[in-house]
């Protein structure tokens, strides 16, 4: 490359004239399963460099991938705080995506671990509200942790939650572990708590500007979207400059 060309590209490179490409999580995994189940995140982890998930915690203290308080959308009939793991692993989940059926079953926090060593990404877990995971009660962040530690993740993932007391017990209790907090439509009311933890963000992309990207920018934080399944739309969200776009499909 000619000296005069390499310097019109760093010019460009240097001042925003290419935008950085972002980084794709698999949303649940992916599409192409039952949402949050084995090959949902075997499919997810073999297109996207992270794979979301989302935890609960059973009767059992197990700790199970799933996204609503009960298994009822998926095809079962159990609430998950009050079932055992047998029970839950017992039910099978048909869910019709995309206008392909598939069929499942839930997955533990292991099972999900281990795919993502299989295949080498990055696991992004979403806390939702728990029997000793919530704003009130921290008590079994201990043991998810721990469960990171033994599959040698706890410095390798990314938690993510809207539960603000959650992610200050962990960032004051396990500050090498990355941290994002979940934003919906009314995140701007949260930008105060967040520049002054100073933690990442996943927020919804319809209430995301190219202004705000550049304010969470310039305050050194890392910005993710969800869910994003237009191209269009993801080519809008690069140009702004996010760093990650979390999608069922693209």
């Amino acid at each position: 490359m000619k000296k005069s060309a390499f310097l019109v590209l760093s010019f460009f490179c240097f001042f925003g004239g290419f935008a950085q490409s972002p980084q794709y999580v698999g949303h649940r995994g992916s599409y192409l399963g039952v949402e949050n189940t084995y090959a949902a995140f075997v499919n997810g982890a073999q297109k996207y460099p992270y794979i979301e998930c989302d935890i609960r915690v059973t009767a059992d203290s197990a700790i199970v991938i799933s996204h609503d308080l009960t298994t009822n959308r998926v095809g079962g009939n159990l609430e998950v705080a009050k079932a055992a793991l047998a029970q839950l692993k017992a039910e099978n989940y048909v869910q019709k995506r995309y206008g392909v059926t598939y069929v499942g079953r839930i997955s533990t926090l292991e099972e999900y671990l281990a795919v993502c060593d299989t295949f080498s990404v990055t696991p992004v877990i979403e806390l939702k509200w728990s029997t000793g995971i919530n704003n009130d009660d921290c008590s079994l962040i201990p043991l998810l942790v721990k469960k990171l530690e033994k599959c040698s993740f706890r410095n390798r993932c990314v938690i993510l939650t809207s539960m603000k007391k959650c992610l200050e017990y962990i960032q004051d209790n396990y500050p090498d572990i990355k941290l994002q907090f979940l934003g919906g439509e009314k995140w701007k009311n949260s930008i105060d708590w967040i520049l002054s933890h100073k933690i990442d963000v996943d927020l919804i992309h319809t209430a995301v500007t190219a202004d705000d990207v550049k304010m969470l920018h310039d305050a050194g934080l890392k910005v993710n979207t969800w869910t994003v399944d237009d191209p269009a739309r993801a080519e809008e969200l690069t140009s702004m400059g996010v760093d990650m776009i979390t999608t069922n499909k693209l």
